[in-house]
C-alpha cells in the first residue's frame, strides 16, 4: 500500500534528479541543432531563400515562431510548476492517510491494524533467524475512574503520558501500540531469553509508579499485563495476542498492576470459564437456579430471626458449580445483574411465605454486588420486587461489601439514602476485610455490621482475632450500629459471642444453608 503505483509515478516526476536530466537533454538537443545550423551556414540559407521568396514572408513566419516558442515555454514552465505543486499536495494527503490508517491519532502511536502488520513481521523474521520474540498485552487498572473523576480530556492527558513513559523504556527495535481504548501492545523481536522479558515487564510496571500530572491534579494507576512467547506458546500473531490477553486477565485477577506469563493452564482456565458463562446464560430459564437459606438466629433467644438467601447452581450440564466460581464469571460477562434479580424476587416471595406462615418479624437478608448496585435502576428493581411478593420494606435487609461501596462512594451514598427513605435496612458484609469503610460509616447510614468469619475462626485460640473483634463490637456499639457474627462453627466460637453485645449470629454451628422446605422442618417446627 505504501509503494503503489501512483506514488512511484508522483515521486517520478517530482523527483530533482529526473528534472535535472531533461534540462540537460534540451540544453544538448539546443546545443546540437545550433552547431549544425553553424556548420552548414544554416542562416545564410535561409536569408537568400527568404530574398528569393519574398511572398512567403519569412520574416513574419519566423517572428510568430519565435513568439509562439516563448509561449510555449512560458505555458510549459507554469504547468509544471503547477504540476509540481499538485504532486507535492497529493503526497502531503497521501502521508495525512497513511497515518491516519496506521497511526493512532490521540498518542501517534501505532494502531491496531499497524500492529498485526509489524508482528506478522517480526514472527516472519524470528522463524527465519530461530529467534525468540515476544507480545506483551497491557490493559490499565481502573481507567475508568480517571475519565469519571476528572473527565475525558484528563484521561486523554494520561494516555499520552502513559505511552511516553512506556517509549521511555524500550529498545530502538520495539513497538508499542495502543491496540483499543486503554489497551497497548508491546512488540518485542530477538528477546534472546524469558529472563529479558520479565526485566522489561518490571520496568514499565516500575516506571508507572510516580503520579502522573493532569491539569492541577496528581494520579496513579495500575496496569496489568499478560506476556505470551513465541515460538512456545504459539506460531501465529492472532494466537499470541490472545494467548497473552488470557495472561492479562489472570494478572487481574491476581490483583493487578502485576504481570503474568501464559500457560496452558491458563488457556484451559479461560476454555473453562467460557464453558461457564454461556451455560450461565441458559440457566434461569432452563430453572437450574436455586435459593439455599442459612439460619441467623437471636444471640440471647438463641430463636430464628432472618435467613441469608444464597444462590446455588445445579447446572444439566456442568452438575453442581460453586458460587465463588461461578458468580465472578456472571460479573465479568455482564449477567449479574439479571441472576441478582431474580435472587432478590425469589428470597423476597420466599420471607412473604413465611410471614405468612406467622413468622411476621422474620427478616430477609440478600446480598447486593457492585454491579447491581451500580445500576441506574437499581432502586426501581428493588421496589418492584417487594410490590411483586408483597413483602413490607422494613424485614428486606440488603447486604453490600466495604469494596462494593468504595468503589463509588458518592453514587453508593445516594443509592442507599434512596434505600432508608423506602425503608429497606442495610448490613455492611465482611467488615474489616475491606478499606477506608471506618471513615464512610455515619455517612453510608447503615443498620448493621457483620463481622467476617475470617475474625471468628481462630476464636478462642488466637488472642489478635479476639482483640479485633472486640474492637469492632465496640465501634459498632459507639455508632449504635446492630452487629452480626459470621462464620460460628464451634461451641467455644458461639460462648464467645454470647459474651458479647452482638444480636446476631450465623455459621454452620448454627445451621448450614439449606432449602426451604428443610428450614422450614428445622427451624418452624411449631407452626406445622
Amino acid at each position: 500500500m505504501e509503494h503503489s503505483l501512483s506514488q512511484k509515478i508522483f515521486a517520478k516526476i517530482s523527483s530533482p534528479s529526473q528534472f535535472a536530466i531533461d534540462v540537460a537533454i534540451i540544453l544538448l538537443l539546443s546545443t546540437i541543432t545550433f552547431w549544425l545550423a553553424q556548420k552548414y551556414d544554416a542562416f545564410e540559407y535561409l536569408v537568400e531563400f527568404s530574398r528569393a521568396h519574398e511572398e512567403y514572408e519569412i520574416d513574419e513566419i519566423l517572428t510568430l515562431l519565435m513568439i509562439a516558442s516563448f509561449a510555449f515555454a512560458a505555458v510549459a514552465y507554469r504547468n509544471g510548476s503547477r504540476l509540481k505543486l499538485e504532486v507535492l499536495k497529493r503526497r502531503k494527503v497521501q502521508q495525512s492517510m497513511k497515518k491516519m490508517a496506521f497511526y493512532d491519532s490521540l498518542t501517534g502511536l501505532p494502531n491496531r491494524e499497524l500492529c498485526i502488520n509489524r508482528f506478522e513481521h517480526i514472527l516472519n523474521q524470528s522463524a527465519r533467524t530461530s529467534e525468540s520474540a515476544a507480545v506483551l498485552f497491557i490493559d490499565l487498572d481502573n481507567f475508568k475512574e480517571v475519565n469519571d473523576n476528572y473527565g475525558h480530556d484528563a484521561g486523554d492527558i494520561l494516555l499520552k503520558q502513559f505511552s511516553e513513559r512506556l517509549l521511555g523504556q524500550l529498545r530502538k527495535g520495539d513497538t508499542l501500540s495502543r491496540f483499543a481504548g486503554d489497551e497497548f501492545i508491546i512488540l518485542l523481536e530477538s528477546v534472546g531469553s524469558i529472563n529479558n522479558v520479565t526485566i522489561l515487564a518490571k520496568k514499565i510496571l516500575d516506571c508507572i509508579q510516580t503520579p502522573f500530572q493532569i491539569n492541577a491534579n496528581e494520579t496513579t494507576i495500575g496496569m496489568s499485563v499478560g506476556i505470551a512467547m513465541y515460538p512456545n506458546d504459539g506460531q501465529e500473531a492472532s494466537v499470541l495476542l490472545k494467548h497473552a490477553d488470557t495472561a492479562m486477565y489472570h494478572a487481574k485477577n491476581e490483583g493487578k498492576n502485576t504481570f503474568r506469563f501464559y500457560s496452558n493452564e491458563l488457556n484451559k482456565q479461560a476454555r473453562n470459564k467460557l464453558i461457564i458463562a454461556n451455560q450461565l446464560r441458559q440457566a434461569i430459564n432452563s430453572d437450574e437456579f436455586t435459593l439455599h437459606f442459612q439460619p441467623i438466629i437471636d444471640v440471647i433467644s438463641k430463636n430464628v430471626k432472618g435467613a441469608e438467601a444464597l444462590l446455588r447452581w445445579e447446572s444439566k450440564v456442568l452438575g453442581n458449580v460453586p458460587p465463588d466460581v461461578f458468580i465472578p464469571i456472571a460479573e465479568e460477562v455482564g449477567i449479574i445483574s439479571t441472576i441478582g434479580e431474580w435472587v432478590l424476587l425469589q428470597a423476597c416471595q420466599q420471607s412473604k411465605h413465611w410471614h405468612n406462615l406467622g413468622y411476621n418479624d422474620f427478616i430477609m437478608s440478600v446480598n447486593m454486588s457492585a454491579k447491581q448496585l451500580g445500576r441506574e435502576d437499581f432502586i426501581n428493581v428493588v421496589e418492584s420486587c417487594l410490590k411483586k411478593s408483597e413483602l413490607p420494606a422494613e424485614f428486606l435487609e440488603l447486604e453490600l461489601t466495604e469494596t462494593t461501596i468504595m468503589k463509588d462512594v458518592s453514587s453508593a451514598l445516594c443509592r442507599l439514602e434512596k434505600l432508608r427513605k423506602l425503608g429497606v435496612s442495610i448490613a455492611l458484609d465482611d467488615f474489616g476485610t475491606g478499606y477506608s469503610s471506618i471513615s464512610y460509616l455515619r455517612k453510608l447510614q447503615i443498620s448493621r455490621i457483620k463481622i467476617d468469619r475470617s475474625f471468628i475462626q481462630h476464636i478462642p485460640e488466637n488472642k489478635e482475632d479476639i482483640a479485633i473483634t472486640k474492637a469492632i463490637i465496640s465501634l459498632a456499639r459507639n455508632l449504635s450500629l446492630n452487629v452480626t457474627a459470621e462464620g460460628i462453627e464451634t461451641a467455644a466460637q458461639q460462648k464467645f459471642i454470647d459474651n458479647t453485645i452482638v444480636d446476631s449470629a450465623q455459621g454452620y454451628f448454627i445451621g448450614k444453608p439449606m432449602l426451604p422446605s428443610i428450614f422450614e422442618s428445622l427451624f418452624f417446627k411449631d407452626k406445622h
